[in-house]
Order: C-alpha cells, then sequence, then structure tokens
C-alpha cells in the first residue's frame, strides 16, 4: 500500500513540475525545481519500497523452497500406510490452496506466532505425529482451549475440502516434518 501511495505522490509530483514548467512556474522558477526535487525524492522512496517488498518475497520463496527440498527428501522415505507420492503432491496443492493451511502455518510450514504451530519441527502440540494422528487433527480441528495460541482450528481448517483432500494435506504435512530431521 506505500509503495502504491508513493507511486501516486512521484506521479502528482512530476505532473506539477511539468505544468509549472510549461506555464513558466514563478518569476525565478523555483517551484518547478522544488516540484522535481520532491519527485525524484518520492520515486525514491517508491523504489526503496518496492526493493523491500521484493526481498521480503524472495525470502518466503527461498523458505518454501527449502520446505519443498525437505519434503521431496521425506519421499524417499518409507512413506506411511496408503500414502502415495501423489497424494503427497495433491496435499501441497490443497495446503497452499484450497485448504488454507498456509494462512495459518505459513507456506512452508513454520507457523505464524499467535496463529499456527510450527508443522516442521519435532514437537506435536495436537497428536503423536504420525500420518494417523495429523489426518485425526486436520480432520477433527482443534479447540481454542487446547491451542496453544488460543486460535482455534477447525475441522478442515474450516473449509468444505474433500476427506480425501485432508488425507492428502496430513500426508503433506507428515513430509514437512521428516524433512527436518
Amino acid at each position: 500500500m506505500m509503495g502504491s501511495r508513493n507511486r501516486w505522490s512521484a506521479m502528482f509530483a512530476l505532473v506539477a513540475a511539468f505544468g509549472l514548467a510549461a506555464c513558466g512556474g514563478d518569476a525565478n522558477g523555483n517551484a518547478a525545481e522544488e516540484a522535481v526535487a520532491e519527485a525524484k525524492e518520492a520515486v525514491a522512496d517508491a523504489g526503496e519500497a518496492m526493493d523491500k517488498a521484493a526481498a521480503d518475497v524472495k525470502e518466503a520463496v527461498d523458505d518454501a523452497g527449502e520446505a519443498v527440498a525437505g519434503a521431496v527428501e521425506a519421499i524417499k522415505q518409507e512413506m506411511p500406510e496408503g500414502v502415495t507420492k501423489e497424494m503427497i503432491a495433491k496435499g501441497k496443492t490443497v495446503y497452499g490452496g484450497a485448504g488454507i493451511c498456509s494462512s495459518c502455518h505459513g507456506p512452508a510450514g513454520k507457523g505464524i506466532p499467535s496463529l499456527g504451530a510450527d508443522l516442521t519441527d519435532s514437537e506435536w502440540l495436537h497428536s503423536d505425529g504420525s500420518y494417523d494422528g495429523i489426518v485425526k487433527t486436520v480432520m477433527g480441528g482443534v479447540t481454542a482451549q487446547e491451542s496453544s495460541s488460543g486460535v482455534p482450528m477447525p475441522a478442515k481448517g474450516g473449509t468444505n475440502i474433500s476427506d480425501d483432500d485432508a488425507k492428502a494435506v496430513a500426508a503433506y504435512v507428515w513430509t514437512l516434518n521428516r524433512a527436518s530431521k
């Protein structure tokens, strides 16, 4: 939002500068020079905001890439009975999409403070960390009283994903945890 505001300020300042220049500005031409200086400053501010946003996005993508690489390694391990590579891939898609899991647990599953727990560490708050335990948690949810953050996790994240989608998410979450070991 700040970047957009800065861009609009910069554009306004440039238009004002050109307008003053076209009209002759004040007697000394100072208004046009000041407007150009303000426009340059606004453009620089917008550029800094955009650079920071780009760095933040790169960091999130790098974190997600590390989680995916770990998940691929976990897939090479012995998978729980009934879990397939295709199921894990589907779970990853549902986790980041219709299941809205990443909204609370983050795109890489590392958790979001005061919202969702880290799914990549070895600490399991509502399950034993087994595939079946994770399925039970995803399917049944977590009450606010049981939640370490006080924020409930509704069954299936409060979405209308199918039971098969929920089991696929559990399979993907299982791989995230294995990737950190």
